[in-house]
C-alpha cells in the first residue's frame, strides 16, 4: 500500500469550491429525504415540538404581532409566556412565505417554507465544508467533504425538511466560523469568525463556548506573532453583539435573562472588543507573556461585570433557576441535551465516531506538514475541533459542530485511502471495500431518520408504542376554542394546527405553567381539577401511549395521568370522541368551576 502524503496544499491541489457537484448531491439528498417523509410535510408532520412552535411564532409575526414582542400568548394563560428566542431564524421562513402566498395561499406557501428553508441551510453546509476541503485538498476531498456532511447523521437530522428551529443556522455558522480561521487574511478572517458566531450568539448562547474557543485559537496565534487574529476576532464580535441585540431585542426587555443574550453579556463582549482593540496593538513589540497578562485582566473584567450586573448567570447552568420539580421530570428526560454517556449506542456512535476520524486525520496531517504555516494550521483545527467535540460529548445536540468539523480532515483521509484502494491488486478486497463505502455513505438520509425517532425518546424508558396525532387534530381544530391541559410535547402541535391555549409546553420560560401541569398530572384528580379552574383548561388530551405519559405513570402511578391511562378519568371528566382518533384521548370538564370553589 502506498504511504499516503499530508502537508500543505499545493498550488495545483488548491481547487476552487466544486458549486455543481455539491449541488448535484444535494438534489440527490434532497429528493431522498422527501422520498422518506412522504405523507407527513406539513404543520402536523412536525417531529420536534420546538419547530411545530417555530412555526407559530412566525404566523404569530405575519399576523401583526411585533418584532421585538417575543411573547406566545397561547401558552400559560392568562399571561402568556415570553419565549427566549430570536426573529432572526423568523425571518427566511416569514419571507419564504410572504414570496409564495399570492400564488399558492398561505397552507401551500407554509409547508414550501418548512420544506425549503431547512434544505437551503443543508446547502450551505455542504458548500461550505466542501469550500475548506477544496482549497486544502483538491476538488474530490470537496466533493467527499460535502458527502460526509450528510452521513454526519448528528447535523443532517437538524436540516431536513420540517426542521426549522435555530439549530441548522447555528451549523451553518459554526461553519462560516471555520472557514473564517482558514483565511489567509487575519482581519478579513477574523472579522469574518467574529460576526458568524455573534450572529449565532443572537440567535441562541448555546454557541457560547465555541465562541470561547474560537476566542482561545485566536489567543494561541497571537502569541505566534498573528496579532491581528484576536483584535479582529473580538471586535467583531463586541460590535455585532450590540448592533444585533438593539436590532432583535431592542429595549422593550432589557433584564438580564442567562438564557439568551442579555444586557450584561453584551457589555462583557463590548468591554473585551475594546480593550484589545486599545490595547493589543501597543503591546506588539512587548514580550509575549504581556498580552497574556492583560488578556487574563481582560476576562477577569468581563467575569466581573456578568457577577456585577447577573450574578445568576455566572455559574454553568443556564436552568438554575428552574423550578426542581421541572427540573427532575422535564429537563433530566431531554435526550439532546444529555451527555453521550446516556444515550443509546447507535447516537453515541454518531457523536463519536466520525469526530474521532477527524481528529486522528488532524494528527497525521499535522506530524506530516512539510512547512510551519500548515504545522500551524491544522494545530488550529485540531484544537477547534476537539473543544467542539468536548462541547458535543456534554450535550448531545451540540455534537453537530464537531461532526461537521471533522468532515474536513476526514475528507483527506478519505480520499487517501481511496488511492491506496485503487493501488491494491486484490480485485476482492477492493470490491469488500467498496461495499464498505456504499453501507458508510449512501444511507446517511436512513439511518438518520432512524436516529431522529430514538433522539425524540425520552431518557427514561416508558410504555412502548405511540399515538398518531395528525388523525385527531382536524376533529379538534373544529371544536370552540378553549384551554387545553396537555402533555408538554403535544402542546405546540396543537397551537400550531388548532385555534386552541395550551396550559404549558416544554419551554422552560413558563416554568410555573409547566410545574402546574406536571403537579395536575402527577397529583391526584382532585388537584388536577384545581389546576384546570386556575388556568381556564376546559379540556385534556392525552397520548396514553407516549413516553411523556409513561414518564408520569412511572413517577405517580396512582395519580391523575396513571388514572386516564387506565380508562378511570374522574366523574367531572365527559369522553370526546375525536373521530379518526390516532390512539390521542380526549375530555371534557361537564360543569367548569372557579378555583376557589375546588377543594
Amino acid at each position: 500500500m502506498r504511504a499516503i502524503q499530508a502537508g500543505a496544499p499545493s498550488t495545483r491541489e488548491r481547487a476552487n469550491t466544486p458549486v455543481l457537484a455539491v449541488l448535484l448531491l444535494w438534489a440527490f439528498t434532497s429528493v431522498l429525504m422527501m422520498v422518506a417523509m412522504r405523507g407527513n410535510i406539513g404543520p402536523t408532520g412536525f417531529m420536534d415540538a420546538d419547530d411545530a412552535l417555530r412555526l407559530q411564532q412566525v404566523r404569530d409575526l405575519l399576523n401583526g404581532q411585533g418584532w421585538f414582542d417575543l411573547h406566545q400568548y397561547r401558552i400559560a394563560p392568562p399571561d402568556g409566556v415570553a419565549m427566549h428566542w430570536t426573529r432572526i431564524v423568523d425571518v427566511p421562513l416569514a419571507v419564504v412565505i410572504l414570496l409564495f402566498r399570492p400564488f399558492m395561499g398561505q397552507a401551500q406557501a407554509e409547508i414550501m417554507a418548512i420544506v425549503l428553508v431547512p434544505l437551503l441551510n443543508l446547502a450551505a453546509a455542504m458548500l461550505l465544508a466542501a469550500r475548506l476541503a477544496a482549497r486544502q485538498f483538491g476538488t474530490l476531498a470537496g466533493v467527499i467533504a460535502a458527502q460526509m456532511v450528510v452521513a454526519a447523521i448528528p447535523a443532517s437530522i437538524r436540516m431536513m425538511p420540517l426542521r426549522i428551529d435555530h439549530h441548522a443556522w447555528q451549523i451553518v455558522l459554526a461553519l462560516v466560523a471555520l472557514n473564517g480561521m482558514a483565511s489567509r487574511g487575519p482581519r478579513a478572517g477574523g472579522t469574518l469568525a467574529g460576526l458568524a458566531l455573534a450572529l449565532s450568539l443572537a440567535i441562541s448562547l448555546e454557541s457560547l463556548p465555541l465562541a470561547i474557543i474560537f476566542a482561545g485559537v485566536c489567543t494561541l496565534r497571537l502569541l505566534r506573532g498573528q496579532r491581528e487574529w484576536l483584535s479582529a476576532f473580538m471586535v467583531s464580535l463586541g460590535l455585532a453583539s450590540v448592533a444585533l441585540f438593539v436590532l432583535t431585542r431592542g429595549f422593550s426587555d432589557i433584564a438580564e435573562h442567562c438564557d439568551a443574550m442579555s444586557p450584561a453579556h453584551v457589555m462583557a463582549l463590548l468591554w473585551c472588543a475594546t480593550c484589545c482593540f486599545v490595547f493589543l496593538p501597543r503591546l506588539r513589540h512587548r514580550p509575549p507573556a504581556l498580552s497574556l497578562m492583560m488578556l487574563a485582566g481582560v476576562g477577569l473584567g468581563a467575569l466581573a461585570i456578568m457577577g456585577t450586573r447577573a450574578p445568576q448567570c455566572v455559574g454553568l447552568d443556564a436552568f438554575a433557576a428552574l423550578d426542581p420539580l421541572v427540573k427532575r421530570v422535564w429537563l433530566d428526560s431531554v435526550a439532546e441535551g444529555l451527555p453521550v454517556w446516556r444515550q443509546v449506542l447507535l447516537v453515541s456512535a454518531t457523536m463519536v465516531l466520525l469526530p474521532l476520524f477527524g481528529l486522528i486525520a488532524c494528527w497525521r496531517l499535522w506530524r506530516n506538514a512539510q512547512d510551519q504555516a500548515s504545522r500551524d494550521w491544522w494545530l488550529d483545527m485540531a484544537l477547534l475541533l476537539a473543544g467542539a467535540t468536548v462541547v458535543g460529548l456534554l450535550v448531545t445536540r451540540a455534537s453537530a459542530v464537531s461532526c461537521l468539523f471533522a468532515t474536513i480532515p476526514a475528507a483527506w483521509q478519505f480520499r487517501a485511502q481511496v488511492a491506496a484502494w485503487k493501488a491494491d491488486p486484490l480485485l476482492l478486497r477492493r470490491l469488500a471495500r467498496m461495499v464498505l463505502l456504499v453501507i458508510l455513505m449512501v444511507p446517511g438520509v436512513a439511518i438518520g431518520l432512524t436516529v431522529e425517532a430514538v433522539m425524540r425518546q425520552p431518557a427514561r424508558p416508558s410504555a412502548a408504542g405511540s399515538c398518531n396525532l395528525p388523525k385527531a387534530l382536524p376533529a379538534l381544530g373544529r371544536m370552540p376554542a378553549t384551554t387545553i391541559l396537555a402533555g408538554l410535547d403535544l402542546g405546540p402541535a396543537i397551537l400550531v394546527n388548532t385555534p386552541h391555549t395550551v396550559v404549558a409546553t416544554a419551554h422552560h420560560r413558563a416554568s410555573a405553567a409547566m410545574r402546574d401541569l406536571l403537579v395536575a398530572f402527577l397529583g391526584p384528580d382532585r388537584g388536577a381539577r384545581a389546576i384546570m379552574a386556575k388556568r381556564g383548561a376546559t379540556m385534556v388530551v392525552i397520548c396514553p401511549e407516549d413516553g411523556e405519559a409513561g414518564i408520569y405513570t412511572d413517577l405517580a402511578p396512582d395519580g391523575f395521568m396513571a388514572h386516564l391511562v387506565a380508562g378511570k378519568a374522574p366523574e367531572w371528566l365527559e369522553p370526546v370522541s375525536p373521530g379518526a382518533s390516532g390512539g390521542i384521548r380526549m375530555w371534557k370538564v361537564r360543569q367548569p368551576v372557579a378555583p376557589d370553589t375546588v377543594r
